[in-house]
């Protein structure tokens, strides 16, 4: 029986904590930070499934969502009283310094609006926490953020390097992070948003 005991917990607990590291940890004060108009919000849980999965791989070939990353996520709707102001999404990437834990602020255009770290052991985070850095990102759509990508499909060019120039890495998994936000607030929440919330 305690054999049976410890298997259940490896199976469970490991998706358990992946769905954790991408959960808005305090919605309410961190949506007023990049939201501070902001009345209240609604939440809109769905699936990342294994069909989403294929469907990143096909956008954004040579990035891949880990099989943690699959499961149950929230986006959350920011409104002003009726007026729909935008959506929070919170995506992790994997970095050489563990999870980068990164809330995105997303207009209704799907463009980026902001971000903000909520988890990076990085040491040179403070390097691209900056508003030279943050502005290569505000107003691009998903399309203009692959424009950074070099041929590798992974790692940022030159153009979005040159404003992150001893934290490349760093700048690389926020890139590769924003391009999978994207992605996937449309691919699993588009239909919804603008269907059933105007």
């Amino acid at each position: 029986m305690k054999y049976i005991i410890i298997f259940l917990l490896f199976i469970f607990v490991p998706n358990v904590l992946a769905e954790a590291y991408c959960a808005l940890r305090d919605p309410v004060a961190q949506i007023k930070l990049l939201y501070p108009t902001k009345s209240n919000q609604l939440s809109i849980v769905k699936e990342i499934n294994e069909g989403v999965r294929q469907q990143v791989k096909i956008a954004l070939p040579n990035n891949d969502l880990h099989f943690g990353e699959l499961g149950k996520h929230t986006l959350y709707v920011v409104l002003q009283q009726q007026t729909k102001l935008g959506y929070i999404h919170v995506r992790s990437e994997q970095s050489k310094w563990g999870l980068v834990e990164i809330i995105w602020a997303i207009d209704k255009d799907y463009r980026i609006k902001d971000f903000a770290f909520q988890r990076s052991r990085s040491p040179k985070k403070k390097l691209i926490d900056n508003k030279s850095f943050k502005n290569m990102f505000i107003g691009k759509n998903l399309a203009q953020l692959k424009e950074y990508l070099n041929k590798d499909g992974i790692t940022a060019n030159q153009k979005l390097l040159s404003v992150a120039p001893n934290a490349p890495e760093l700048a690389n998994v926020v890139l590769r992070c924003a391009l999978k936000t994207l992605l996937l607030t449309q691919l699993v929440w588009q239909d919804e948003l603008e269907n059933t919330l105007k």
